[in-house]
């Protein structure tokens, strides 16, 4: 018979999930009809004279409205009934160039419900479903989630960290960054060492049209359609960032980059943050990487031949061996975040 007082914690807690998953939707409305932006610019302000002022429904505004107070989204003055948004509030879910937005993530989970019936034939079958063909809130989701990390860490702390690389760079070598999606990492890292060849590299061709189309004024910046197993060229440096996992061959496109590495060349790998047990992950981070895994990484890595499927959760110990496998014999983490590692490889 069930302990009483442990399932009503456990209810508890599924309360607070079910009541967090209410958000998703709140959230992908705010977002799409820029209603986090337009409150910044004209809050503190009744429901009535917000949605006067965006020209929407006054009902509707005032329950999504409350949604977010309830959820401390956004701030709600009792004695006059108005909402705002806070500095902080608004560079979390509205400001695009903030390195704190986390809007991304709820972008994410709306593709990752949209796919339901895709993973669960998956499930059944044991097949997968390649990134493009997930939809598209996954790929635009993911892309705005990773980007303020990138952006803290990328050129400040995570090349840095590699040996040699701050100075390579800067005298101008050359630079892979396979299953470079947007483009965002690729940009960053061209913007910066300007003598350097940056080559991004993806097999989506829309991520690539996407990635090319925002960043034409870098003259030593080049996107290809490649996969990791069929791209041209010597580098320096080649890097994955966030997309080993993905695979369904990682140890194929590491030997593969071992091919296309001068000599004294490094493999960067950056990949979410977990330990080499289970039980070790089992906190809010290893919650969101393996249910994110369950969603996107494993079926990717599926729909590809071998489908390894390494998954989001991986650890350190798993990628080492795949590097050592492949040759790279001096291997160790660089850099360590809460959601990210950077893993070093040379021969």
């Amino acid at each position: 018979m069930a302990d009483i007082e442990k399932t009503r914690k456990l209810q508890y807690k599924i309360m607070q999930d079910i009541a967090s998953g209410a958000l998703i939707p709140m959230m992908r409305i705010g977002d799409e009809l820029g209603l986090f932006k337009k409150l910044h610019k004209f809050g503190p302000c009744t429901s009535d004279e917000f949605s006067n002022q965006i020209k929407m429904d006054k009902r509707y505004i005032r329950e999504w409205l409350l949604a977010l107070a309830a959820a401390k989204y956004v701030d709600y003055n009792t004695k006059n009934e108005e909402f705002s948004m806070s500095a902080e509030q608004f560079s979390i879910l509205g400001d695009e160039d903030s390195i704190s937005l986390m809007i991304g993530g709820f972008e994410n989970l709306v593709g990752a419900i949209h796919n339901i019936d895709i993973i669960k034939d998956n499930f059944k079958n044991g097949t997968g479903t390649d990134w493009g063909n997930l939809h598209p809130c996954c790929l635009s989701g993911s892309a705005r989630f990773f980007k303020p990390s990138y952006s803290i860490f990328l050129i400040k702390k995570w090349i840095p960290s590699l040996d040699g690389a701050d100075e390579m760079l800067t005298k101008g070598v050359t630079f892979a960054d396979i299953g470079c999606g947007h483009g965002y990492s690729s940009s960053l890292i061209a913007q910066k060492y300007a003598n350097s060849k940056i080559v991004g590299i993806d097999p989506h061709e829309p991520s690539i049209a996407e990635a090319t189309k925002n960043n034409k004024n870098l003259t030593n910046l080049e996107f290809r359609v490649n996969n990791a197993k069929n791209y041209d060229g010597k580098f320096d440096i080649i890097a994955f960032f966030d997309c080993l996992h993905d695979m369904g061959d990682p140890l194929g496109a590491i030997k593969y980059a071992r091919t296309k590495l001068n000599p004294n060349g490094i493999i960067m790998l950056v990949e979410p943050t977990a330990n080499d047990l289970p039980e070790n992950n089992f906190n809010l981070i290893g919650q969101l990487y393996y249910s994110f895994s369950t969603i996107a990484c494993i079926p990717a890595s599926k729909s590809q031949e071998v489908g390894m499927a390494l998954g989001a959760q991986a650890g350190p110990q798993k990628l080492f061996s795949i590097l050592n496998e492949a040759g790279f014999k001096d291997t160790k983490v660089t850099y360590k975040t809460a959601s990210n590692m950077v893993i070093q490889g040379k021969l």
